[in-house]
């Protein structure tokens, strides 16, 4: 009986070293759910709006800058996918200036998608950017993009978020 009470203590302890070990790292969200905040992002009203009013594209530009630079640190699109933007030594929300390094590449992307019908040779280098951006996003192990990179930030979801913040603050 001893015996079979020390294998089933020794599960348990292997058990939660795991349980803890996947607990304490950030989660690296699906790609499909950035695609799809990142795609909430984009559709907002305001390219559309760029398209037709060119002189509008400044609002493009400060919005895509500033959108996850909320106090929450993300945009309307990961609000909706529940993704969170957070510094990736320490977990915690990230700064305004990082924030802002790292949406830098994206508003001018889309500044640019927004005015490549009359400059068309901006559409070669936009389309490079974008996907330099999606393979890092595949390729990184905690799914960073250049931007992120730079800013030493990262997405996670909100569930990993929560979780570090309940495990540091108790």
């Amino acid at each position: 009986m001893s015996m079979l009470r020390s294998v089933q203590n020794r599960l348990v302890s292997v058990w939660q070293e795991k349980t803890d070990a996947i607990i304490s790292k950030p989660r690296k969200p699906a790609l499909w759910r950035r695609a799809v905040a990142d795609l909430i992002d984009r559709m907002l009203p305001l390219p559309f709006l760029a398209f037709f009013f060119p002189h509008w594209i400044a609002v493009v530009f400060l919005y895509h800058l500033l959108c996850d630079s909320s106090p929450e640190r993300r945009s309307v699109g990961k609000w909706i996918c529940r993704l969170r933007v957070v510094s990736a030594g320490d977990d915690e929300k990230c700064a305004r200036w990082q924030s802002l390094i790292r949406r830098a590449g994206s508003a001018v992307s889309q500044s640019a998608w927004c005015q490549v019908w009359w400059l068309p040779e901006w559409f070669s280098l936009v389309l490079l950017y974008e996907l330099i951006s999606l393979a890092c996003v595949m390729i990184d192990p905690a799914g960073r993009r250049l931007e992120d990179l730079f800013a030493g930030t990262q997405v996670v979801t909100e569930r990993s978020y929560r979780r570090r913040q309940k495990q540091t603050a108790g």
